[in-house]
């Protein structure tokens, strides 16, 4: 304890040394008064005496879990209930760890039966509130809080935890009003005060929410829920930097906590590396690095910013494997680099052709040394990763054709060449295609995470997905041209290809309804009870899933049940294996055409298709078709190609046409090889868009067989006929801000008329795609009551 040595213990000890009760008598005196570690010693000292009272034993567990000695203190809580099981402070304690233990159904259990014996307890009612709220009962807990502060009123923790419960309720006028009870009743609380923090963030008032938080971090400066809290609010004022260096702050004092991971997760793209921030977001990028449950492509940015100057001083060595090249060194020396290299696909055409020239260097080195140098093999897997995530995008040499052959042949049924060779021939073509012996592929030794990539992602999952796809080879009913012809090109080039994808752990997700209104900019939804229910399981179709990333990206929605569709096997396989390494057991994936969506025979809550009906000969088709499938006052999210922002692929496309250009890997890879070489100097815009660096990314961009692109108004039409209502565009919070800006008048962000003209003046807002969420009017009095500027 501090401020008590060791002799003044011992004379503590040796002074209370009498019978057992004298004991437990001495020992509650000494942990009323704050003498923890004095109180300790007596309390073992009378249970040592064979004085097995229950309240030695409670009170003991009680000190066990306040230092974080938290299974001990459960053996002692039960021992307390063993000596007397009608002891129903032994209960309400154990509830309360079992709590922090996570275990929430033993916790309630243990709670309600000390209520049993005391029913008047009003901690015990106030943790079952507690225990409720991280239920999702949120009725009960409110009940439960409410009936505390009814046995004692001037209870200023129970008054917090009902302002949490009314902020989770939505009720943020009540949340407010019993935070700031709690704190007239104890002023300097910080965790009150951070709570506060956070009504007044969700309220919008950044400014009290800053002020709160900060005071409370200056009472308390080692919260981590305070230093989370506040990360959120500089997010919201704009200011990234201090933002990402609060969150990391609570990172340290509460390391591997999700929410904070998640944060960073949304801060990551949005930020700029620099001389002033360059510690945080290194540490922000090594830890995004590492995690697996978040899409790298949201990387790029930061690993342009932080390689391409070096890579660029590598690039002007020639060769570029050479001893006086200190600048392709350090890259090759550098683990971020390398593993950079397997997650996400660089969006550089500097990068892209450092890369090619690299490839070909190691090859001819293969060739012409037997083997790759030890120190760049780490490298040459890594860059393996990189060509197979890619689709071998890179322009090859007749030349280059001919080694990697000839290497091939070399490995044959050698493992000795296999060693030396496979990793260079990974960098040309997919090791599962090759003809080369498995048994020797599974031999390849894999010591290091470079290598593990390598025979995982070439060899392993191609064939855990042909598996998969044979399940789908059934017939299907995909019975309209243009889906046949769509269907032929994703089975070829399943898109898009991932190592990762955004998923959210179960104990992060939100109620569908939060997560709508998280991602739209209309006040005031209103949401059917199927949707706003406590214990609302929510269908949801993703129509048009592809690869998978959107199914995994629905881990945020809580509860929901998850109905997939697509046309192609090779992706669907693609995306069940995906999934299925999350774990995710609340999906249904089914092959079949959108246009046939009403044999699933369901309708849903919520359905989602981004970049699907603009390859449809008749997309209004496409969407009645779903429209029809969704519930009244269901949400649909779409996403569809804009006209204006997508100038220079209507060029390309055009270029494409004139020029009889085929859309197969080889013909993509020569297209693609002009525009990077400036022989179509009006395409060089292509190579500022992210899917021009990928096989499957670019055929879809420039050389798919059917695109159908829109305007505002377009959209306002497309919706207007299916009595979709717009509830606003998903975009960066930069782009809402300037949006904001510009017509302060138009609170909601929905009038798609303002929209038109703010891209006219910005004409790469929507360089990805339109992208909003639309409801469905549950009357056609709700329609007509609409202002038609919405809809």
């Amino acid at each position: 304890m501090k401020g008590f040595g060791k002799s003044e213990l011992n004379k503590s000890v040796e002074k209370h040394n009498k019978s057992g009760r004298q004991l437990l008598k001495a020992a509650v005196k000494a942990h009323t008064a704050g003498n923890i570690q004095i109180a300790e010693e007596l309390y073992l000292k009378a249970i040592d005496s064979g004085f097995h009272h229950e309240i030695a034993f409670s009170n003991l567990g009680v000190i066990y879990k306040n230092t974080d000695r938290k299974q001990k203190a459960l053996e002692i809580y039960k021992q307390a209930i063993s000596v007397n099981p009608s002891f129903a402070d032994a209960y309400a304690n154990l509830g309360n760890l079992l709590r922090d233990l996570g275990n929430l159904d033993q916790a309630l259990a243990s709670t309600l039966k000390s209520l049993e014996l005391n029913p008047d307890n009003h901690t015990a009612h106030m943790n079952l509130g507690g225990i409720y709220k991280d239920l999702g009962n949120l009725d009960q807990a409110l009940a439960s809080t409410l009936k505390s502060l009814e046995l004692k009123p001037d209870n200023h923790t129970a008054h917090m935890n009902l302002g949490g419960i009314y902020k989770d309720l939505g009720n943020l006028d009540q949340a407010l009003s019993s935070t700031l009870k709690s704190l007239e009743l104890k002023p300097d609380n910080p965790d009150a005060l951070s709570n506060l923090g956070g009504i007044y963030k969700d309220l919008g008032n950044l400014d009290q929410a800053l002020t709160s938080t900060l005071k409370s971090i200056e009472l308390k400066p080692e919260s981590p829920n305070a230093q989370l809290n506040l990360g959120g609010i500089y997010k919201d004022l704009g200011n990234l930097n201090q933002a990402l260096a609060s969150t990391l702050k609570s990172l340290e004092l509460k390391p591997d906590n999700p929410v904070a991971i998640n944060n960073i997760k949304g801060l990551i793209d949005q930020l700029n590396l620099s001389q002033s921030n360059a510690n945080n977001v290194t540490r922000a990028y090594e830890l995004l690095l590492n995690q697996t449950e978040i899409s790298h492509r949201k990387l790029s940015k930061i690993f342009l910013q932080a390689f391409l100057s070096t890579i660029q001083k590598g690039s002007t060595s020639d060769p570029i494997i050479s001893d006086g090249n200190e600048a392709f060194k350090t890259l090759a020396a550098d683990w971020r680099f390398r593993k950079s290299l397997t997650l996400m696909i660089p969006p550089s055409s500097e990068a892209e052709k450092f890369f090619t020239r690299l490839r070909k260097e190691l090859l001819i080195l293969a060739i012409q040394k037997g083997s790759i140098p030890p120190q760049l093999k780490l490298l040459t897997e890594a860059l393996a990763a990189q060509c197979f995530l890619n689709e071998y995008v890179y322009a090859t040499s007749q030349e280059e054709e001919q080694a990697v052959a000839q290497l091939i042949d070399a490995a044959a049924e050698s493992q000795e060449a296999i060693n030396q060779y496979l990793a260079i021939i990974g960098c040309y073509t997919a090791i599962h295609t090759t003809s080369l012996n498995p048994e020797l592929i599974k031999n390849y030794p894999t010591p290091d995470f470079e290598s593990k990539e390598l025979i995982t992602t070439q060899f392993k999952e191609p064939r855990q997905e042909k598996k998969i796809k044979a399940s789908f080879q059934e017939s299907s009913n995909i019975t309209n041209t243009t889906s046949h012809l769509v269907q032929e090109l994703y089975d070829e080039n399943p898109y898009p290809r991932f190592k990762y994808s955004d998923y959210t752990a179960s104990e992060l997700a939100k109620p569908i309804v939060n997560a709508i209104e998280l991602e739209t900019t209309r006040k005031n939804l209103v949401f059917p009870e199927e949707l706003s229910s406590l214990n609302a399981n929510p269908k949801v179709l993703i129509a048009g899933c592809g690869t998978g990333s959107q199914v995994i990206e629905s881990s945020r929605y809580k509860n929901a049940q998850i109905t997939a569709i697509d046309l192609s096997s090779s992706s669907l396989a693609y995306a069940i294996r995906r999934t299925g390494e999350y774990e995710m057991s609340n999906i249904t994936f089914k092959r079949m055409d959108l246009l046939n969506v009403s044999e699933l025979g369901n309708m849903f809550d919520v359905i989602e298709c981004s970049g699907v009906l603009h390859h449809m000969e008749q997309p209004a088709e496409g969407l009645s078709a779903l429209v029809q499938q969704l519930k009244p006052g269901g949400y649909i999210i779409l996403g569809l190609y804009s006209e204006i922002a997508r100038k220079v692929i209507v060029d390309a496309r055009k270029t494409i046409q004139t020029l009889g250009i085929e859309s197969t890997p080889q013909s993509i890879r020569e297209f693609r090889k002009k525009v990077l070489h400036a022989e179509f100097q009006e395409l060089a815009p292509l190579q500022q868009i992210q899917d021009f660096y990928s096989v499957s990314t670019c055929r879809d961009l420039c050389f798919h067989i059917q695109e159908h692109r829109f305007t505002t108004d377009e959209l306002k039409k497309l919706l207007a006929s299916q009595r979709l209502i717009f509830c606003g565009f998903i975009l960066p919070d930069q782009i809402k801000r300037l949006y904001q800006k510009q017509y302060p008048e138009d609170s909601d962000m929905n009038s798609l008329k303002n929209w038109g003209k703010f891209e006219k003046e910005h004409p790469s807002t929507f360089v990805g795609m339109y992208q909003f969420w639309a409801q469905k009017v549950e009357t056609a009095s709700r329609w007509n009551e609409t202002d038609p500027g919405d809809h």
